[in-house]
């Protein structure tokens, strides 16, 4: 498995289209300079009424699927 670190901030007004389900994805920067194209509903259980914001993990397996996402 692999792990990337990576930073987020996302307004309340752009959270309404991830909370909504109209947001497919949502692309990041990890700290190791890599660009990841992460699912939006997995970022659910992480929108405040100011929107997402923090810093995250996310473990990922061989096959490129999200094993493990966490606000750190």
């Amino acid at each position: 498995m692999r792990q990337f670190e990576f930073n987020l901030a996302i307004s309340a007004q752009k959270t309404e289209t991830i909370y909504q389900g109209r947001a497919r994805y949502i692309l990041v920067q990890s700290d190791a300079d890599l660009k990841l194209q992460l699912p939006a509903s997995s970022f659910r259980k992480f929108v405040a009424s100011d929107g997402i914001h923090g810093r995250f993990r996310v473990e990922i397996d061989a096959d490129n699927r999200i094993v493990h996402l966490q606000r750190i």
